[in-house]
């Protein structure tokens, strides 16, 4: 993804995770523990106040899907912000309507 550092596919969501398999979902902590193991985690795109968000990170928009690529995961939405703008030089919007708004979150 370095590559192609102005992406409007990126965004920032917030995230649930659970181990593949298993019907709990796990807290930051956990998911932060089992990083190191990528094929037992899965990493799910989720919402603002959702009862299973735990933290936010960057996805890839897809078509009718978001996909989780190993991005680094934030407790606050703010910390994933400034990721996606350092790593991937993205800035929002912050003028119209559309204020502190990506392209690709304009057209969601």
């Amino acid at each position: 993804m370095d590559s192609n550092r102005s992406n409007p596919e990126l965004v920032v969501l917030p995230f649930q995770a659970r181990l593949t398999g298993d019907v709990k979902f796990l807290n930051l902590e956990q998911v932060l523990v089992l990083r190191a193991h990528p094929k037992t985690l899965r990493i799910e795109r989720s919402y603002p106040g959702a009862p299973h968000a735990i933290g936010w990170t960057i996805f890839r928009r897809a078509p009718q899907t978001y996909l989780y690529e190993g991005e680094q995961l934030f407790r606050f939405e703010r910390g994933a912000r400034n990721r996606l703008r350092q790593k991937y030089a993205i800035h929002y919007s912050l003028v119209g309507e559309t204020d502190a708004l990506t392209f690709s979150h304009q057209n969601l």
